[in-house]
């Protein structure tokens, strides 16, 4: 059903969305700057980094799939404030930490509300936006929000720490998060009310917590994102420290890093507006190509700004399809449940971060970390097996407010 809600109050929701989750991003990638200064801070060895980066994804598999079935039944607004208290308290930690214990803690108590946030997010735009020709455009504009906030951190926060240490660039992240808590509280009330019919609203109340029948197309599609996202993760954690191992100082290594990101916003909005369900899985695909492109790059001794712009291009196209796919296959009333789902997958990152860098402490090679790497995004080309081309969208029994098996 095509929303009545007026076209400029959804395109708020969008940027007001955008710039909350582009704040929550700045605080996630603060280990892809930070971890050369603390491992000199605190001692920390490269697996410590690699479990303080990857404490990120311990709490998506408690809260993950609860959060998806939440956002499916109950306003989102109610359920985003408190989120952001988590997250406004972790950082908060972290800014006062003096030890790798309370760091540690500091970052569980973020990833918390953070993961959360990951899934309610799209769910939110997903409603808005549901049944417009737009989606795929919407999608692409809102992992910006991804880019942008990781590329802030790796600009402002290595230069920082290289001259006044890894406290005041925490610090700043704290102060951003109370500012992100003050716009999640401006964010209009539950759009389910905004878009939905009666009858699809009732099948919203009646939604049970059943993610095991989301079919398994959407549980390959979940598969697809965990191993994308561990691996393009992967390589913005740790090429930082590969590039200061080869004489290149902190802040120049994060910026040579960060400059995938220019690319990435040129490009997303672009390619995006071409996004539909027919090509979306295609679009995944040559993300791909372009991660393990990118990884290449970095062992033929070509500039380290090459390998990031391919990681650039790889981005564009990645992120804006697989977080699209679950809006496009699903109706409106389960795609949380599919968003819990990729999370929840994606968590495990907190047991697959970390091998990347005990390879490395074990080898003593990065050269064998980043084939760990290339393994996850090898994971990503399930987006091309046969139940997830097969999948589609069961919108005329959504529409008519049947619930989905």
């Amino acid at each position: 059903m095509t929303s009545t809600v007026s076209s400029p109050k959804r395109w708020i929701v969008l940027a007001m969305v955008i710039v909350a989750t582009t704040i929550g991003m700045m605080s996630f990638a603060a280990p892809f700057a930070l971890l050369p200064v603390w491992i000199r801070e605190l001692g920390l060895s490269k697996a410590q980094a690699g479990l303080l980066s990857g404490l990120w994804y311990l709490p998506g598999i408690v809260v993950a799939l609860p959060a998806g079935w939440a956002f499916d039944r109950y306003p989102p607004r109610r359920i985003m404030l408190g989120l952001w208290l988590l997250i406004v308290a972790g950082m908060a930690c972290m800014a006062i930490s003096t030890s790798f214990v309370a760091l540690c803690l500091g970052r569980l108590l973020f990833s918390t509300g953070m993961n959360a946030h990951m899934v309610g997010a799209p769910k939110i735009l997903g409603n808005w936006f549901a049944g417009r020709r737009e989606l795929g455009l919407v999608m692409g504009l809102y992992t910006l929000a991804f880019t942008s906030g990781i590329f802030v951190s790796l600009r402002l926060l290595g230069p920082v720490a290289e001259r006044s240490g890894s406290a005041p660039a925490v610090q700043m992240l704290a102060a951003t998060t109370l500012a992100g808590l003050l716009l999640v509280a401006a964010i209009p009330g539950a759009p389910d009310h905004a878009i939905a019919s009666p009858a699809s609203a009732t099948a919203v109340q009646r939604q049970t917590f059943a993610p095991w029948s989301l079919g398994v197309g959407t549980w390959l599609l979940a598969l697809a994102y965990f191993g994308y996202s561990i691996g393009t993760e992967a390589y913005l954690t740790f090429t930082p420290d590969l590039l200061v191992g080869r004489g290149i100082p902190v802040g120049a290594a994060a910026e040579a890093v960060g400059s995938y990101a220019i690319v990435a916003v040129i490009l997303k909005p672009i390619l995006s507006a071409f996004l539909t369900r027919e090509r979306a899985r295609w679009f995944t695909a040559m993300a791909v190509t372009a991660a393990l492109l990118s990884v290449l790059l970095l062992f033929v001794n070509a500039p380290p700004g090459v390998s990031a712009a391919a990681m650039g291009v790889s981005l564009a196209l990645g992120m804006p399809s697989l977080m699209a796919l679950p809006n496009f296959v699903l109706p409106a009333a389960r795609a949380g449940q599919a968003y819990g789902l990729y999370q929840l997958l994606y968590s495990l990152g907190f047991l697959a971060q970390p091998l990347v860098g005990a390879t490395v402490d074990w080898t003593g090679s990065y050269a064998a970390g980043y084939a760990v790497v290339a393994v996850y995004l090898v994971i990503g080309y399930a987006v091309l097996l046969p139940y997830v081309r097969t999948l589609r969208a069961t919108d005329v029994a959504d529409a008519a407010g049947v619930p989905t098996r």
